[in-house]
């Protein structure tokens, strides 16, 4: 009987496991699901970018794997839509999903795309740690002037052609005149003093037109109109500096009256003047300090020899240093201290006095160092680089290091005609205004053996050179 009833049990534990292994051959064997690309980050001209699902084992049957997808792109306009699921095949342990990237012109900042597989139609299938996986499109479109150089121009003195001329970076391509094309205005204005950035924003100081136009600066599109001539926020504008905030603009005044000169004081917000700060006769350059302001009291139509000092969180004076005669160009070194190059006065006045560089230590606000240049010698347009102060003399360029208290006695590039300066990243650019009466041209050199790059014409009396960045994404 023992043995009878050990063959039975025997028997039947063979058909239970012969059943159950059969049944497992129809079954989905369970495997750990996750999602991956080959990158993180795609830019959106590279059309389609493949999304791999995959599993740990292999299954007997197709299974269905859902995702969702969520994030900042939106679904339609940055990527074609998606079904929200894929199909895994029998015998297979990956799939490929498409995200498809759209190409518009629109400029924008870096979207993302998230994955999320959320279920499977295998219930035993375990949704893996690798289950989400998010995927960023970069933009490639850019705004038409940001990345380059904006050069202004005065224009001839009340006829109204002041205007903003774009050199692109490369100094391929050439841009005149792009305020009035941008917003197909008759003009600009009468004489472009100066130009100032902040945030997204230029500010155009128009020293004829008693006005600010403040346009993007990367598009340049019109934004407001501050002052004017029939209005009272100014009276002859020259430059612009922001500190703490708010716009601060000299003002020379009435040129027959040495005592209305003052520093107009900008909101920013509502492109208001709220507030002037007097100041000595002449405010030219300006120049800003954490929220210490410092003006060249350069003398307007007279002479001077000063720079103000103004704190920018009460707006009141707080002392003038005595520097050398009409300061025309101030610079901060990497220390956080103070060049001021003064050019002395011209032969003209009957008084010609020589010009002079001063070091001025910013923490007491005193004049430290004084290098003097000889009578006949008026030097302007200081300019850094790093370590290196590089300014315009005589039709040449020189350079001298912040360290040393000695001038330079040989030029850097001779045979020059500059009318302003600007130096960045081992590069000068100078602008040569003609005759001022045609168009003039920019100039642009490699400082490490000074050989000229690019001579590019732009329009007629180009006065100032400045920087326009990558716009922030």
């Amino acid at each position: 009987m023992k043995l009878k009833h050990f063959m039975l049990t025997a028997a039947l534990a063979s058909f239970i496991l012969t059943s159950c292994s059969d049944d497992d051959d129809d079954m989905p064997t369970p495997g750990t699901i996750g999602i991956a690309t080959t990158e993180d980050s795609y830019d959106e001209g590279e059309g389609t970018v493949g999304i791999t699902i995959s599993t740990t084992s292999v299954n007997a049957m197709d299974v269905t794997i859902n995702y969702e997808v969520t994030g900042t792109a939106t679904e339609g306009e940055d990527y074609q839509s998606l079904s929200g699921s894929v199909i895994l095949p029998a015998g297979e342990t990956s799939v490929q999903e498409s995200l498809i990237l759209i190409d518009d012109t629109e400029v924008e900042s870096s979207e993302e795309v998230i994955f999320t597989i959320t279920s499977t139609s295998n219930e035993e299938d375990i949704v893996g740690a690798n289950s989400s996986l998010i995927v960023t499109i970069t933009d490639n479109d850019s705004y038409p002037f940001e990345n380059g150089i904006l050069v202004s121009h005065e224009g001839n003195f009340m006829q109204g052609n002041a205007s903003i001329s774009f050199v692109s970076d490369d100094l391929a391509t050439v841009e005149n005149d792009i305020f009035k094309t941008v917003n197909d205005a008759d003009a600009l204005g009468d004489n472009a003093q100066s130009m100032s950035f902040y945030e997204n924003m230029a500010y155009i100081v128009m020293n004829g037109s008693q006005k600010i136009e403040v346009v993007n600066r990367y598009t340049f599109e019109s934004v407001a109109t501050i002052g004017g001539p029939s209005e009272t926020d100014f009276l002859n504008p020259r430059y612009m500096a922001i500190a703490n905030g708010k716009g601060y603009v000299t003002n020379w005044g009435d040129g027959s009256n040495p005592d209305d000169d003052y520093v107009a004081v900008i909101d920013l917000e509502t492109n208001t003047v709220e507030s002037t700060i007097s100041v000595a006769e002449g405010p030219e350059k300006i120049i800003v300090k954490d929220n210490t302001i410092y003006v060249a009291l350069q003398g307007g139509f007279n002479q001077n020899n000063g720079v103000t000092v103004i704190d920018a969180t009460t707006n009141t004076v707080t002392t003038t240093i005595t520097v050398g005669d009409r300061p025309n160009s101030m610079q901060l070194d990497a220390s956080g201290n103070l060049w001021v190059l003064s050019s002395g006065n011209p032969s003209w006045t009957g008084n010609e006095t020589a010009g002079q560089i001063d070091y001025i230590n910013t923490t007491d606000n005193t004049v430290t160092t004084t290098m003097n240049y000889a009578v006949t010698e008026h030097p302007g347009n200081l300019e850094i680089d790093g370590a290196t102060l590089y300014y315009y003399s005589g039709g040449s360029v020189y350079a001298m290091d912040t360290t040393t208290s000695v001038l330079p006695t040989t030029a850097e590039i001779e045979g020059l005609n500059f009318y302003d300066m600007a130096v960045i990243d081992g590069k000068l650019y100078g602008v040569d205004a003609k005759d001022f009466v045609s168009n003039g041209s920019l100039e642009v050199y490699d400082l490490s053996d000074n050989t000229l790059l690019a001579s590019k014409t732009v329009s007629i009396i180009p006065g100032g050179i400045y920087f326009n960045e990558t716009a922030a994404r």
